[in-house]
């Protein structure tokens, strides 16, 4: 009995030596996970995913250095046909949009405000570009750097290694870095915010969620709805909070501007009801009709991977104790999410690998903090905890 009651009573953080050193505690561990990382960032880099998309990335580069439509197709046709795992254009040669942007200039120079809009990506690989890299070469660097970074950062904000490489090996956050598009950057700049949240460093947070705005205007909705619940948590000043805001309209406005990006209505069109091959000259906007027939695809996220980490989110929350702010920011996520999906009725996966990555490391400190009604700051059940100072005044269990 007095060996059963020792044994139960050893606090948690003293029984798992080994299993603390796997979850970070350990210098080698440290080191092991670091070469993972890169490993996942090399893999990544090598093997891109074959996306039509890195045609008219390559063409929004080369745009910000020639106006020749010409010029910057013939540019975009050599990078995007020099690139591995080339895209397979004959399954989709039949398609008018495809065929036509693939050998009019003119009209794939209409196409690439859609990408010059994702600011910072796009710049990014344009200053490679000028440093000598082949366009998509830099873009693909720049995504594969992402996979890396979040990694870091994800075991920074959880300490335990097996568990941030397993959460980095899912389909979605896997094919992160796989991606040449803007998404990778917006990701990662987003989930540095949502750290800074978590530790408590408000400006850096709204520092970072302005700066997203550059890499994916559309984060202007989630840099809001953030801001406005830094103000409301008294975390900064409401006059800190409106220039934040004003900082974020100002960001998502010179994007725009910049870009040269359609209405709301023409980019409604052209992505949910018919690629159009030209948008500026001749603009065709989305009816009512045509936006419902867009909400209508949202019938399928039961099967997709955004239904999983809803759930998991969901399970989650229920556990968290009330001074988490994962318990503010899960839901602020799924209403930022529910409001972007009205406004842009797209759920690839690609957009919200920011929000399942937030929902797994929620669960992972859940996982590591057991409720407060089960383990009390490592404390005993008041019953064990009077055996076990028994059997301490009697010697059973002095060191």
């Amino acid at each position: 009995m007095q060996t059963h009651l020792a044994s139960c009573s050893v606090p948690p953080s003293r029984s798992r030596p080994h299993l603390r050193r796997w979850q970070g505690g350990s210098s080698l561990v440290q080191i092991l996970y670091v070469g993972f990382c890169l490993a996942l960032a090399a893999t990544a880099y090598r093997h891109p995913l074959p996306t039509y998309d890195r045609f008219l990335y390559a063409g929004a580069v080369a745009s910000f250095r020639y106006s020749d439509p010409l010029t910057i197709h013939r540019i975009a046709r050599a990078e995007f046909d020099a690139q591995p795992y080339p895209y397979r254009f004959d399954s989709v040669a039949s398609e008018p949009y495809f065929a036509d942007i693939h050998a009019n200039p003119y009209h794939f120079a209409q196409q690439l405000g859609l990408f010059r809009v994702k600011l910072g990506y796009v710049a990014g690989g344009y200053a490679l570009w000028r440093a000598g890299l082949p366009i998509l070469v830099g873009l693909r660097l720049i995504s594969a750097s992402c996979i890396f970074v979040v990694g870091l950062v994800v075991f920074v904000w959880t300490r335990d290694a097996v568990l941030s490489a397993i959460l980095l090996l899912t389909p979605p956050v896997l094919s992160m870095g796989r991606l040449v598009t803007a998404d990778p950057l917006s990701a990662t700049v987003v989930v540095l915010a949502l750290l800074a949240l978590a530790r408590k460093r408000d400006l850096l947070a709204a520092c970072l969620l302005v700066a997203s705005i550059l890499v994916r205007s559309d984060n202007v909705i989630l840099a809001f709805i953030l801001l406005t619940w830094m103000v409301w948590r008294q975390r900064i000043r409401f006059s800190l909070g409106a220039v934040f805001g004003a900082l974020a309209v100002l960001a998502a406005a010179l994007v725009n501007r910049i870009a040269g990006i359609y209405g709301w209505r023409v980019l409604m069109q052209h992505s949910f009801v018919k690629p159009e091959i030209a948008p500026v000259t001749q603009p065709v906007l989305i009816s009512f009709a045509g936006y419902l027939h867009a909400l209508a695809g949202l019938r399928a996220i039961p099967y997709t991977f955004m239904t999983i980490w809803v759930l998991v989110a969901a399970a989650t929350w229920k556990r968290l104790p009330l001074g988490s702010v994962f318990r503010d920011l899960l839901p602020l996520t799924g209403i930022c999410i529910l409001v972007r999906l009205v406004m842009f009725p797209n759920f690839d996966d690609r957009f919200f690998v920011w929000a399942y990555l937030l929902a797994a490391v929620a669960l992972i400190q859940t996982a590591q903090n057991p409720p407060r009604d089960v383990l009390e700051n490592d404390e005993l059940h008041p019953e064990l905890q009077a055996n076990s100072e028994a059997l301490t005044a009697g010697g059973v269990l002095d060191d």
